[in-house]
């Protein structure tokens, strides 16, 4: 099954949006050794869309040497990202719709821009503390001209990606000592990806993500 964009994306990127439904959770055939190994194990998944664009998503799956609230902490703040995670230029909170609080769920518009391609958008994130779980989808360029009229200024999304969706989630491992950290981003884009760049982001993105996630954990940063 050939890869694509959606890896790159991914990075930030970043299917399925679940506000108010059970939260969804990949059923993909784990495997216990390599995960105890700290080997990360990716799964992609095709899907039909009109026209000649793709959509994909990419699911990375990955034990971290760390309980799950430690692991939460570094996830919780997308602003320091570009600082460990390769092919990012930025994250960066643009709008607090709703703040994190323990028990509710909190919602943030966070702008994200990839150094190559130079992708840039700006994501609806939902983060739910007490699930440890974050969902997150493109914000639509209706919403951006509404929040603009509000002065609420936000830049347009890169004209390549037709949408993003993603959830990744935390679940205890070992008594809580070790987490299973699920990561699974949905591109869609408007045509096919060039071969040279689904390459450099099939090599970088997802596996470079959630690779940096588990060693910012573990190094306690």
């Amino acid at each position: 099954m050939k890869k694509s964009l959606l890896f790159s994306i991914i990075l930030i990127l970043f299917a399925v949006l679940a506000y108010g439904a059970e939260p969804q959770k990949v059923n993909f055939n784990i495997d216990k050794a390599k995960l105890e190994s700290g080997t990360l194990q990716v799964f992609e998944e095709n899907y039909v869309v009109e026209g000649k664009g793709q959509k994909k998503r990419a699911v990375g799956v990955i034990l971290i040497n760390a309980p799950p609230e430690k692991v939460w902490n570094v996830l919780e703040n997308w602003d320091v990202m570009g600082e460990f995670v390769p092919g990012l230029s930025y994250y960066k909170t643009v709008h607090v719709i709703k703040p994190i609080g323990k028990d509710d769920i909190g919602e943030t518009l966070i702008e994200g821009k990839l150094s190559f391609p130079p992708i840039r958008y700006t994501l609806d994130v939902t983060f739910d503390k007490a699930n440890l779980r974050q969902d997150w989808r493109m914000v639509t360029e209706k919403e951006i001209a509404s929040y603009n009229a509000k002065q609420e200024v936000l830049e347009n999304n890169s004209s390549m990606i037709k949408s993003i969706e993603g959830y990744e989630y935390l679940e205890p491992y070992n008594n809580g000592s070790q987490t299973v950290y699920t990561y699974a981003p949905i591109i869609e884009t408007f045509g096919a990806v060039p071969d040279f760049i689904d390459r450099a982001l099939t090599k970088n993105t997802l596996s470079g993500y959630v690779k940096s996630v588990k060693k910012r954990v573990e190094s306690g940063k």
